[in-house]
């Protein structure tokens, strides 16, 4: 009744859903048969044996595959993967594709690959939802065309059987394996067995046809599968109620106009709980990430996710200081200032390469030695965004003076780092400008990188405020010494003479993050330093920063950049809202929101990252959900949206709004404000084109340029310098009985009232 196909290399035989086959076990696994076999027989139907995808990989992990328009490591369901040819002896054949989710499946991530196989697979079986859901499971069931092998001992090679009917009438000569070209995936045959002509065909067998291709009948069940997983633009809700947040007590924001206003209320309503309860626990001990977190795939991943600590028991210093100067700005200094101590404590954590007092990558881990350098250079953006959280918890409040005198020698440990590169340039490799040993660069052996250097700078300029403050002027003048010297080094060998746009930014594109959004590093990172109005405080700045973005639109701009939320999404939306691009603003702040949205599993927490479909119609998430930095970044936008700006206390109290063209307003309520003497108050803002107010408690500002209007409602007890009220379309404004100056910011209107 079976044919099965044998050669002299086929050295073990086995039974799959009672079908033989023959297989060749080569060191210890059984291996996929050539790509091209000779099979003499005319047969009812032929099996094929294994069926799994042959990489490990569904996604690309972090490297500029994307920048270069390369989707061939991402694997959707529905793409083609192969085909696999049967040759007759009339010269005739038939073409069965070999299509993921339907003929074909991931083995390394869905599964735990036995021990003897040893094969990549992270962490594997990442097989939530199907695994908890039985509706999930089903639509699971329905689309994959694909008879498992249920025997425990199986393995890769052996998992799935597909069956397929052919012409009885004609004899098989051969049978051809081919790849897609446009995927870097392959699948596997590892035997194949014909039922022969004449034989009967079981009940039990799940087969397929050459119609069943013809007419795609697969073409809904996955789709259906598809919709489960995936998040479609098409089924981003119209409205989106707001979730109750169990003991929410952030600043309440509420963000409204449409379904995606809707859903980002809920986005910064539940990552900012996540951030301050999850990444800094009761002990004061940050976490990257969050305890048993979905991960989906780690960053390899298909759309399936298990549950987790992921990155729970380390402290990523780049990742931390970014959620932690969140959290402070947000008025959490209690769970702020426990962290600081853990992290002080951390500065003196032993460090195997470089002796002297800094924060490595993961400051708790400690390398085996120095071939494990991981974790054991200079990863100067690390140190430096720990050092601007600590600048940070000053200025806001959240410590006094007396904290900082307390702490001088940990403040002038992590300061001196610093110094020690610059005056030791035989260990540190400095050479006008730092050295990095980080992502931002090169990992292990490192390089000169922009980024880097420019989040030290504003760092260093950070803690010669605080030695001010504790006067310390000496020291302080060091700082700035310094800082002005790397400055000038940046501008040096950062600063390229554009074709079109004259002198503009420019980064390395050696380290693994995907895009190079990092060069508008100066810009996106005022917020955390000098405040929220650019084009007001620094306009040289301003003009470099929109002459670098300019360039790197020509690059690479998406708005949905989001394989890194981050270091991608994050930083080019944050570099749109400081730059007041309007137009490039809104699809970016739209794009962010839209992928931390998910209709059934895990809603809301941003993903450490997302992997977009070419069509930009549906993605899925990527790694751990709610990874720190990449949530800090997407949560920080809230901030610069509603703009209540007092990141520099001597400026004042600035609001500087920026409302998504497509958004209609919002209001944010008890949000913690400090004062030029330090005093800390909640303070009540509401900014919009539909709001209405008569409350004569509060501040009401219109403006109109005639077709746009603007209401600005906040609290008269807490000083304000000005209101920025915009964009208008054309500079015939109207204030409501205040003085005011228009200021044209690239083709758009603002009114700058004086209060």
């Amino acid at each position: 009744m079976f044919h099965v196909y044998e050669n002299e290399s086929l050295n073990e035989k086995l039974e799959v859903r009672g079908i033989p086959f023959s297989v060749k076990r080569e060191n210890g696994v059984v291996a996929k048969l050539p790509s091209s076999i000779g099979f003499d027989a005319r047969c009812e139907m032929l099996f094929f044996l294994g069926m799994s995808t042959d990489s490990w990989q569904c996604s690309e992990w972090w490297g500029q595959q994307e920048v270069y328009y390369d989707y061939s490591t991402r694997l959707f369901f529905g793409d083609r993967v192969g085909r696999i040819r049967v040759l007759y002896d009339d010269r005739t054949e038939e073409l069965i594709s070999v299509i993921f989710g339907v003929n074909c499946w991931n083995y390394n991530l869905f599964f735990k690959p036995k021990p003897h196989e040893n094969i990549m697979h992270f962490s594997a079986p990442y097989d939530e939802p199907f695994r908890s859901d039985p509706e999930a499971r089903k639509i699971l069931e329905e689309s994959l065309r694909l008879m498992e092998n249920t025997d425990e001992a199986c393995e890769k090679a052996t998992k799935w059987v597909f069956a397929y009917k052919v012409r009885p009438e004609k004899r098989i000569i051969k049978i051809d394996f081919g790849k897609e070209e446009a995927k870097r995936s392959d699948f596997v045959v590892s035997g194949v067995t014909a039922l022969l002509a004449g034989g009967e065909i079981s009940s039990d067998w799940d087969y397929v046809t050459q119609e069943f291709f013809l007419r795609k009948d697969y073409y809904k069940p996955v789709d259906r599968l598809r919709r489960r997983i995936y998040q479609f633009r098409d089924e981003l809700p119209e409205r989106d109620e707001i979730v109750n947040v169990e003991n929410f007590d952030a600043p309440d924001i509420v963000f409204k106009g449409n379904g995606l206003a809707d859903i980002y209320t809920n986005v910064y309503r539940k990552n900012i709980m996540d951030m301050a309860y999850n990444k800094v626990t009761d002990d004061g001990m940050p976490h990257t990430s969050s305890r048993n977190t979905a991960n989906y795939g780690c960053y390899i991943g298909f759309g399936t996710y298990t549950i987790e600590n992921s990155y729970f028991d380390h402290v990523w210093t780049r990742d931390i200081g970014r959620t932690l100067i969140e959290i402070t700005n947000l008025g959490y200094f209690d769970r702020a200032r426990r962290a600081a101590d853990r992290l002080h404590e951390l500065l003196y954590y032993p460090s195997i390469r470089f002796k002297i007092p800094h924060w490595k990558r993961i400051a708790n881990l400690v390398a085996k030695d120095e071939n494990d350098l991981h974790n054991e250079g200079k990863e100067n953006d690390g140190h430096a965004s720990i050092m601007l959280f600590i600048y940070n918890l000053y200025n806001k409040g959240a410590v006094d003076r007396k904290w900082l005198v307390e702490h001088k020698k940990e403040l002038k440990d992590a300061a001196d780092y610093y110094i020690w590169q610059y005056e030791n340039p035989e260990q540190s490799n400095f050479n006008g400008i730092l050295y990095s040993e980080s992502e931002a660069s090169t990992q292990i052996y490192g390089g000169y990188d922009l980024f880097s250097n420019i989040i030290s700078i504003l760092a260093i300029e950070g803690y010669a405020r605080l030695f001010d403050e504790i006067e310390d002027f000496e020291y302080a003048k060091r700082l700035r010494k310094l800082a002005k010297i790397l400055k000038e080094g940046a501008r040096k060998y950062f600063l390229m003479e554009h074709p079109r746009y004259g002198k503009v930014y420019t980064d390395t594109t050696d380290d693994c993050w995907t895009y190079e959004y990092k060069r508008l590093g100066e810009l996106f990172l005022q917020s955390d330093l000098n405040g929220y109005d650019v084009f007001n405080d620094d306009s040289e700045l301003f003009d470099i920063m929109t002459r670098t973005f300019m360039a790197q639109k020509e690059v690479f701009y998406a708005p949905e950049s989001g394989r890194q939320m981050g270091y991608g999404q994050g930083y080019l939306t944050l570099s749109t809202l400081a730059l007041d691009l309007f137009d490039e603003l809104t699809e970016c702040m739209e794009a962010a929101t839209m992928m931390c949205y998910h209709h059934t599993d895990n809603k809301y927490i941003v993903p450490e990252g997302v992997i977009m479909h070419g069509s930009k119609q549906f993605w899925f998430r990527n790694c751990d959900l709610g990874n720190a930095v990449q949530q800090a970044e997407i949560v920080k936008c809230a901030r610069l949206v509603v703009g209540i700006d007092d990141i520099d206390k001597n400026k004042g109290i600035r609001l500087v709004p920026r409302l998504p063209d497509t958004w209609d307003g919002f209001e944010a309520k008890d949000f913690p404000v400090t004062l030029k003497d330090g005093t800390v108050k909640k303070f009540s803002f509401a900014y919009g084109r539909n709001i209405h107010s008569d409350d004569e408690s509060k501040i009401i500002i219109k403006g109109t340029d005639g077709t746009k209007n603007y209401t600005a409602v906040f609290d008269k007890d807490i000083p304000v310098e000005y209101l920025r009220m915009g964009p208008f379309d054309n500079g015939n404004i109207n204030i409501s009985g205040k003085e005011y100056e228009v200021k044209k910011i690239h083709d758009r209107f603002f009114a700058y009232v004086k209060i």
